[in-house]
């Protein structure tokens, strides 16, 4: 998840930044060298706060993240966190994006496809009683 009012650069980004090459950024570990931490770990394609990549690269200390578990509608969350966030598998998300299910509110950060919280709340509240992408309501499927 980027929160709201952060800018997100990737590694090759970052790396051009410092003014190095990406096999360089990513060999010698410099995010970890630097105290970047990611948006995302564990993810494939790492997203580090723009804010810090240009404190590290002027020399000046990192700025802090704010603190808090606090959900703003203006994160970008992205097909991993959406589908934590709607109780849904991963696999889900990817079909209900491809078939547009989850509209087109979709952007390219870093080359990682996000959607804002605020556009998944929208989504779910024009169906009421269903999930995102359509089916019985929970409160009539059948059990077997």
């Amino acid at each position: 998840m980027i929160p709201h009012g952060r800018d997100a650069v990737n590694g090759q980004e970052a790396a051009q930044m410092l003014g190095k090459s990406y096999k360089t950024w990513r060999n010698a570990r410099m995010a970890d060298k630097l105290g970047l931490r990611p948006f995302n770990p564990g993810r494939r394609t790492l997203l580090y706060d723009r804010a810090q990549v240009e404190a590290a690269c002027d020399g000046r200390p990192l700025p802090a993240w704010p603190v808090g578990t606090t959900q703003h509608p203006a994160d970008l969350l992205d097909e991993q966190d959406a589908a934590e966030y709607l109780g849904v598998s991963y696999a889900t998300v990817r079909h209900d994006r491809a078939t547009e299910r989850l509209g087109d509110a979709w952007t390219q950060i870093g080359g990682v496809a996000h959607i804002r919280r605020g556009d998944l709340d929208e989504l779910i509240a024009a169906r009421p009683g269903r999930g995102v992408g359509g089916g019985r309501p929970r409160s009539i499927q059948r059990s077997e």
